[in-house]
């Protein structure tokens, strides 16, 4: 009975699935009947009423928005998009019989007439970049929209944010509609984010195209047939965005144009955080702090679950475990380590007669009218850790300015972070959402319903914690991190892949979950070590560090009922690895930081696949077991247990040893590498410079001294590379005061030449040396520096001079004098 009970529920399930594209009901547009000018673009008018509005963003960005005859009329607004104003471009108009086009210097937007199609045209070959494989459609009776595009024979899919799922979408089916998924495995779907922008690539073209729809959508590359990539919502209007970049970089940066580039975060948001579910009383914390400074493991955050709460009331402390909040986190500053607290969503539901004390968020929360309603006017009740619970409409300005404010107390406490969780939002009642269809949001001041609202639920949340932050501390960067997200997640939290189990499987797949993340907007993302559910092992910890510690958000935790996940736990021959990877994130904290500049001024992820780097390479089209950390490292970690040898891809190009230094194979193929538990096959590409420093117990325990620029030549004997820096804290960058180092490097058959550039930005950082390190080049016997012969050191506390290594790297060092600097090398 229970075999056959469990194969309907697999049957219906795929019924269900099936159902979740069913195109029955979708009637095409009409046929085109004229076609206007439009300020940046054409306006057409079909038969039967409905339009399609065709507007040239930028030359390579077009934003396509239909509506269709008898669909309400609504505002053109989004809460994805925040760059609304571009530069006008120049554009061209032409039409046959057939059809008509708009032209940019790179892009053709064609328009076939009969039936309507719309193909995206690259003009430097005249090759169809994109094209619909149907008209678009709608259901005049469920409302439902949809989107068919053709499936190319060769094409790739990548993105859609958070997904348990390779990382080449193609022949895969997904739904968008944030759900709390604990627990998940490959294929559970849906998740916790809905990021509807996917790139597709063929022939090493590639192109973008975001749904901005937030409604309960599902996205069908391929999955029931051969004839389309598809698009299907309930709701809402056909509104998209195509990007025509030809290359993923270029396409993954106008998608941060479009929708918002990730603040800078605090330095420390990048060291190594530790949490449960739950550290009680505050001794407890306090332990756990002075347990890992007796064992040498960088710390930089200790995480309070909601067990530090007042019976699950956000906003409140229970007295008996933490009596006095502000004392602990001046303690734990004292050490380096900052708080950051769990803010749910649900407001515990605690109404009271005027004589007994009451809940200071539900009583002002109730008073000033910011709790989703139903319908009917009552106030939707759910049910989460507290019990009874109500939810803030985050639609409202008035509401999310109310919940900002809430966190006031708490910052004064010396609170430095927050964390929103269960903000799908999660609702012990039902998870589907199914019993919430009659809750609807003021949106605004005009009434939406539930199902256009769950997917940005999250979004709004986090923006209203963020600016509440930003406003209560305006010279201090804010921390926010989010288990759920819409598009544009990134410009107010930091993500991390929710309630993972601590599984082989679970670390194998936050690989391609990292890297679709980061090629959707999000390059500030990370899993719980070694999974939040599930006893783990003293293995899978250390090869789990051995991923994490090039994850941006760096967090070990465990679920309440489950074995203790610290890095001590497995005893010492285990903890010893983990502190090998802990203290090689911090000496690495130089490189890391200047790439999350990066990822902030490009939207370029750190954490990435290698197809962003080697687009042109059809071996990582669908390569996922290896990722690179910004442009300069490649790792290849060990993702099951008892193997201690891999295979590894390397793409054409010079390739370093990290940890030898040997130069290795410049052809691409596969290699194979050694594993002991202890050792990450990871490498350096030629080309590049990496600065490092020394290890530390915490990001700001002391200056970067000296910093360290390790010289990586490619095949010609090129190599470049940058340091960014800053306070780390405030908000002064914003203002010049940074700082940001280039490093050139060149050889010819006369001479090596090692170029230091004027720092440019007002930062000053303190007194240090800078050691420049040579790896791969031919024999050295006189160097100069500005003109000047320069000594051989043979003392270690010179500071101007150069010297050959244990292992016999050439390193040249000097006080770092903010002028610029040349080397030559004889």
């Amino acid at each position: 009975m229970k075999i056959l009970f469990s194969i309907c529920i697999v049957v219906l399930g795929l019924t269900l699935r099936l159902q979740g594209f069913e195109t029955q009901g979708l009637v095409p547009i009409g046929r085109v009947v004229s076609a206007s000018n439009i300020e940046q673009g054409l306006m057409i008018n079909c038969a039967g009423g409905s339009t399609v509005q065709i507007i040239i963003m930028a030359d390579d960005l077009v934003r396509v928005r239909a509506r269709f005859t008898g669909q309400p009329v609504g505002q053109d607004r989004s809460w994805a998009v925040v760059r609304t104003e571009w530069p006008a471009v120049e554009t061209s108009f032409a039409e046959n019989s057939s059809s008509f086009s708009i032209s940019t210097k790179h892009l053709q937007v064609r328009v076939q007439k009969d039936p309507l199609v719309i193909s995206f045209v690259d003009r430097s070959n005249g090759s169809i970049i994109n094209a619909d494989e149907r008209p678009i459609s709608r259901d005049p009776t469920t409302g439902r929209v949809a989107v068919f595009k053709r499936l190319g024979l060769e094409e790739h899919f990548y993105g859609l944010g958070e997904r348990t799922a390779h990382l080449d979408r193609r022949r895969s089916e997904f739904t968008l509609w944030n759900s709390d998924t604990p627990g998940y495995v490959e294929g559970t779907d849906p998740l916790y984010q809905s990021i509807p922008f996917y790139l597709g690539m063929e022939q090493s073209r590639a192109y973008g195209i975001f749904y901005d729809n937030s409604f309960k959508a599902s996205i069908d590359f391929g999955h029931n047939g051969q004839e389309y990539a598809g698009f299907c919502a309930e709701g809402g209007e056909i509104n998209y965005y195509f990007f025509a970049g030809s290359s993923v970089r270029s396409i993954v940066s106008r998608y941060a144009d479009l929708t918002g580039h990730m603040p800078m975060p605090p330095l420390w948001a990048l060291g190594h955080h530790q949490s449960r579910y739950s550290y009680y009383p505050d001794s407890m914390v306090e332990k756990v702090v002075a347990t890992y400074r007796a064992h040498d493991l960088p710390l930089d955050a200790v995480y309070l679950d909601i067990h530090y709460m007042n019976g699950f009331r956000s906003f409140t402390w229970d007295r008996s475990r933490f009596p006095d909040p502000k004392g602990l986190t001046e303690r734990l500053a004292a050490q380096g380590v900052r708080v950051v607290t769990i803010v749910d969503p649900g407001i515990k539901h605690q109404p009271h007669a005027a004589t007994e004390p009451g809940y200071t968020v539900y009583d002002s929360g109730t008073a000033d009218g910011h709790f989703l309603k139903r319908k009917d006017g009552s106030t939707y009740i759910g049910s989460v850790w507290p019990g009874k619970a109500v939810f803030a409409d985050y639609t409202r300005e008035q509401t999310r300015l109310w919940w900002g404010n809430l966190h006031a107390e708490f910052l004064d406490q010396g609170v430095a972070g927050f964390w929103n969780d269960m903000n799908e939002p999660s609702d012990f009642v039902d998870k589907s959402g199914a019993s919430q269809a009659d809750v609807v949001f003021e949106d605004g001041g005009r009434t939406t319903s539930y199902l256009e609202n769950r997917n940005l639920f999250a979004l709004l949340m986090c923006r209203a914690t963020f600016e509440g932050l930003s406003r209560l501390r305006p010279d201090t960067r804010t921390f926010v991190i989010t288990r759920a997200g819409y598009a544009g997640i990134q410009r107010y939290a930091v993500t991390w892949t929710g309630d993972n189990n601590a599984t082989w499987e679970s670390l194998a797949l936050s690989l391609p979950m990292f890297q679709s993340m980061g090629l959707s907007g999000q390059a500030f993302v990370g899993a719980d070590i070694p999974g939040f559910i599930g006893r783990a092992d003293g293995e899978l910890l250390a090869r789990s560090y051995q991923v994490a510690c090039f994850a941006p958000f760096f967090r070990n935790h465990a679920a309440v009922d489950v074995y203790d996940h610290e890095p001590w736990r497995f005893g010492p021959q285990y903890e010893v690895i983990v502190r090998k990877y802990i203290k090689l994130r911090y000496q690495l904290l130089p490189y890391l930081y200047t790439c999350i500049e990066e990822a902030h001024r490009t939207g370029l992820p750190l954490f990435r696949p290698l197809l962003l780097n080697f687009q042109s390479d059809p071996a990582v089209a669908n390569l996922d077991d290896q990722f690179m950390f910004g442009d300069a490292l490649m790792a290849a970690p060990i993702l099951r247990p008892g193997e201690r040898a891999r295979e590894v891809y390397l793409p054409e190009g010079v390739w370093y040893d990290f940890w030898t230094g040997e130069q290795l194979a410049t052809t691409n193929g596969l290699h194979r590498f050694e594993a002991p538990l202890d050792h990450l096959p990871l490498f350096v590409r030629g080309g590049n410079i990496v600065p490092s420093t020394k290890s530390m117990n915490h990001v700001h325990e002391k200056p970067w001294s000296p910093v360290r620029f390790d010289i990586y030549p490619d095949a010609s004997g090129y190599a470049a590379g940058s340091l960014y820096e800053d306070d780390g804290l405030t908000m002064r960058y914003q203002q010049g005061a940074f700082r940001r180092t280039s490093v050139h490097f060149s050889a010819d058959t006369r001479l090596l030449r090692l170029t230091i550039d004027a720092p440019i930005g007002s930062y000053q950082p303190s007194p240090r040396n800078l050691e420049l390190v040579l790896h791969g080049t031919r024999t050295v016997t006189r160097v100069q520096l500005d003109g000047q012969t320069l000594q051989i050191i043979t003392s270690s506390v010179s500071t101007v001079g150069w010297f050959r290594d244990a292992s016999g790297l050439l390193t040249l060092r000097l006080p770092d004098d903010g002028r610029a600097h040349t080397f030559e090398l004889y």
